[in-house]
C-alpha cells in the first residue's frame, strides 16, 4: 500500500499521530512513491513502544506505520474474522490462537519480552503501597475513592487478571460500586491522568508511556501477572513487514522496549 508519512491510530476512536498527537487535517509530509505502510494491529500495552520508533521506522526505510491499538482478545478476534493486518503484535497466547488458526506466515515472531501488571495514580500523588504484601494492597484498595480497569469480556489481559484478584482477596463485592470497568486499558490510564479515578489498573508500559501518571507499583508477587508480547508477520503480510520487525529486534527497538519496561527475553 502506497500512503503519506501521517499514521492513524485506533483505540476505539481514530486519531493521527506523528511524533505526539496532532490533527488529522495537519499537513502530512509526501513519502516517496516506494514507500509502503506496514498495518500493524497491536496491544495497547504496546502503543508507547510504536509512538517512539515511528520516527526510526521513516528515517531507516521511508515506510510508515498504520497501527490499531485495543485489547488482546479483540484483536484476536479481528483477525480471525479476516482483518487485514501486515503485523501483529499481541500476548503469547494470542500469537498462539493466530498461528493454530493458520493466520501467520512461516518463521519465528519477535519475541518483545515481558510487563507486569501494575497499578497507576496521577502524577503527584502520594504512591500507595501495593507491592509489599496481598495484606497492603488489600487496604490500599479499600481505601480507594474509585477504581479503574479494562474489560475482561473484551478480552483485557490486565483487567481479566485484576478482577480475579479481587475475587481472591475477598473485596470484589465491597468495591463493586467503587469499580469502574472500561473498553480499553489506554482509557483507563488516561482516566488517571484527568484524576476521574483514583487508581488505574493496566500493564506497566502503558502506564510508564503515558504522562501524568505514576507507576505505583506491581502487584505483590502472590498475585502477580507477567505477559509476553511476540511480533508476528501474517500470511498476507507486504515486504515492508520485514523491515518493521528487523526494527523492533534490533538495538532501536529493544532500547525503547526497555525504557517502557519490557524485561528482555
Amino acid at each position: 500500500m502506497r500512503g503519506s508519512g501521517c499514521r492513524v491510530v485506533n483505540a476505539g476512536r481514530r486519531h493521527a499521530l506523528l511524533l505526539g498527537t496532532v490533527m488529522v487535517a495537519q499537513v502530512c509530509p509526501v513519502m516517496p512513491a516506494s514507500a509502503d505502510t506496514v498495518r500493524v494491529l497491536a496491544a495497547g500495552a504496546t502503543q508507547g513502544v510504536l509512538l517512539r520508533l515511528e520516527a526510526d521506522f521513516a528515517a531507516g526505510n521511508r515506510h510508515r506505520l498504520d497501527a490499531a491499538f485495543d485489547t488482546v482478545g479483540a484483536l484476536r478476534d479481528q483477525v480471525l474474522a479476516g482483518a487485514r493486518a501486515d503485523v501483529v503484535i499481541l500476548s503469547q497466547a494470542g500469537i498462539d490462537a493466530l498461528a493454530k488458526a493458520g493466520k501467520l506466515a512461516a518463521g519465528a515472531p519477535v519475541d518483545l519480552g515481558t510487563i507486569s501488571v501494575a497499578l497507576a495514580v496521577r502524577t503527584g500523588s502520594v504512591l500507595p503501597d501495593v507491592s509489599s504484601s496481598p495484606e497492603a494492597l488489600k487496604q490500599t484498595l479499600l481505601r480507594a475513592a474509585s477504581i479503574a480497569h479494562a474489560d475482561p469480556a473484551r478480552g483485557a489481559t490486565a483487567g481479566a487478571h485484576f478482577a480475579a484478584v479481587l475475587q481472591k482477596l475477598g473485596i470484589a463485592d465491597e468495591l463493586r460500586s467503587r469499580v469502574t470497568i472500561l473498553a480499553f486499558g489506554g482509557d483507563v490510564i488516561a482516566g488517571v491522568a484527568q484524576g476521574r479515578f483514583e487508581i488505574g489498573v493496566s500493564q506497566s508500559s502503558e502506564i510508564i508511556a503515558h504522562p501524568g501518571v505514576a507507576l505505583a507499583g506491581n502487584l505483590p508477587e502472590r498475585f502477580a501477572h507477567r505477559t509476553r508480547y511476540l511480533a508476528a508477520k501474517t500470511k498476507t503480510a507486504g515486504p515492508a513487514a520485514d523491515d518493521f520487525l528487523g526494527l523492533l529486534a534490533g538495538p532501536q527497538g529493544r532500547a525503547v522496549l526497555q525504557a517502557m519496561g519490557f524485561e528482555a527475553p
